[in-house]
């Protein structure tokens, strides 16, 4: 039986960075991990989306540009597509293989399940003890009963991100990040989408204007929207699907993605029967990732909560760190979000609704992009920057932006929310001209009605 310090379940976004940083603190390390390095993000989720999105990006901006001058158009190639996302993946896979094997972390492959306090059965491997032991597992995507994926026609996200052909048509079963990324990754490459979402608005996460602003610019994109309604049965006929709708009405296309959120990987791990408590959004842990078994943490999806790569990155190395001697607290105060559709969109703080929930009285200050010199010339002028504050004081609580590049704005954001700036304190800056992020400082300037390109 192989000893040591810490061992860490699952090599995912929550894994490999735990397993990462415990190495880095002296201890001796070994991660388990059935598939490859890097998890749902690396292989079939953030990394790979990522990279078809940039693609359909290229597209979309290729087939906009005769009105300045450049002529012609892109079109996307499947195959070509596949490709390069696969190498993407790979390269990135590798990287984190080097990492551990440098920092001298065993990776054990094979399913981990603890056995007992302190030991960890690798099936047909072997068995080994630690100390401290890290449940970082990830989650899966649900599947609904009448609705199961078969890889051709209903299809998972995963089963999406290998298709080998661009459907004529796409029904999305699921108006939330993921349906929303991929509605607009293949209306770009000239999918005929139609979504479904059984709540009234899509991605209902984010501030109502910015819902509403996506909403209007996916109709204008083609894309069919029915909110407020609920798919009923999905049913392959003669090489198509046919979804029927709560209310008796029927849509039909080439495939359907069913994308209505995941769950937590608890089950076959050996938690329950180590006594660590779960309920259906996970294992339950407390600010320090500790669960209520001595010596037993667990990071990322599988504790429910944000289901973010970044979130689980960070409850990770906490988890690391208080494995070995630290007493680090998660502060989910500033976590920020990114939705990689087309248009981008992020926020970081309170929406709107969120703050008159919680009886805050506030003020807003927005600022288009239309009125922004360098999204003009980048001829990506659709969208906004949103700042919310405290009326009195002006604190910042709420950074909403939907527009170009809207997920590399964020950072600005992140930071006058985490350091609790004022607006005064924030526009006291100089920011570059011509850049996009000009538009933060005006928008935090509109707060008091003094942004200087706009007239309101």
């Amino acid at each position: 039986m192989k000893e040591y310090d810490v061992a860490v379940l699952g090599g995912g976004p929550a894994g490999y960075p735990a397993a990462i940083r415990a190495s880095q603190l002296g201890a001796r390390v070994c991660l388990v991990e059935k598939e490859r390095l890097g998890g749902v993000c690396l292989n079939r989720g953030c990394i790979p989306t990522k990279t078809m999105h940039g693609l359909a990006h290229l597209i979309e901006l290729a087939g906009s540009g005769s009105d300045a001058g450049v002529s012609g158009s892109i079109k996307p190639d499947i195959a070509g597509i596949m490709g390069h996302k696969g190498r993407v993946v790979d390269g990135l896979v590798s990287g984190v293989e080097k990492i551990l094997k440098g920092r001298k972390v065993d990776v054990i492959r094979g399913t981990g399940r603890i056995a007992s306090a302190g030991v960890i059965e690798v099936e047909g491997v072997e068995t080994i003890h630690a100390a401290k032991i890290i449940i970082a597992t990830g989650s899966s995507e649900i599947e609904l009963p009448g609705m199961e994926f078969d890889g051709r026609h209903i299809l998972s996200s995963t089963d999406l991100l290998e298709i080998d052909r661009i459907p004529e048509s796409m029904i999305v079963v699921g108006g939330g990040v993921i349906g929303c990324e991929f509605a607009s990754i293949f209306n770009a490459f000239g999918t005929k989408v139609s979504i479904v979402e059984m709540l009234p608005s899509l991605v209902t996460s984010e501030d109502i204007h910015v819902i509403r602003f996506l909403q209007t610019y996916f109709k204008k994109k083609g894309i069919e929207l029915n909110l407020g309604k609920k798919v009923s049965s999905l049913e392959v006929k003669e090489g198509a699907v046919a979804a029927v709708l709560e209310d008796g009405s029927q849509l039909d296309a080439e495939v359907a993605l069913v994308s209505i959120g995941r769950r937590p990987n608890t089950d076959g791990i050996g938690a329950v029967e180590a006594g660590v408590e779960t309920t259906g959004s996970g294992i339950v842990v407390n600010g320090k990732m500790e669960t209520g078994v001595k010596g037993v943490y667990a990071a990322g999806d599988v504790i429910g909560g944000y289901l973010l790569a970044h979130v689980a990155t960070r409850e990770g190395l906490i988890a690391a760190e208080n494995a070995l001697g630290a007493s680090r607290k998660i502060d989910y105060d500033s976590v920020p979000t990114t939705i990689y559709t087309l248009p981008e969109v992020s926020h970081v703080g309170m929406t709107s609704q969120e703050a008159k929930e919680a009886g805050i009285e506030t003020v807003e200050g927005r600022f288009p992009f239309a009125a922004n010199g360098k999204a003009k010339g980048l001829r990506e002028e659709e969208g906004f920057v949103k700042w919310i504050a405290a009326a009195s004081g002006r604190r910042l609580l709420g950074l909403h932006i939907i527009g170009p590049q809207a997920t590399e704005l964020l950072p600005a954001g992140i930071l006058a929310i985490d350091k609790k700036m004022t607006a005064d304190e924030f526009v006291s800056v100089i920011l570059p001209h011509p850049t996009l992020g000009e538009a933060l400082g005006e928008a935090a300037e509109a707060l008091d009605g003094k942004a200087i390109h706009m007239l309101r």
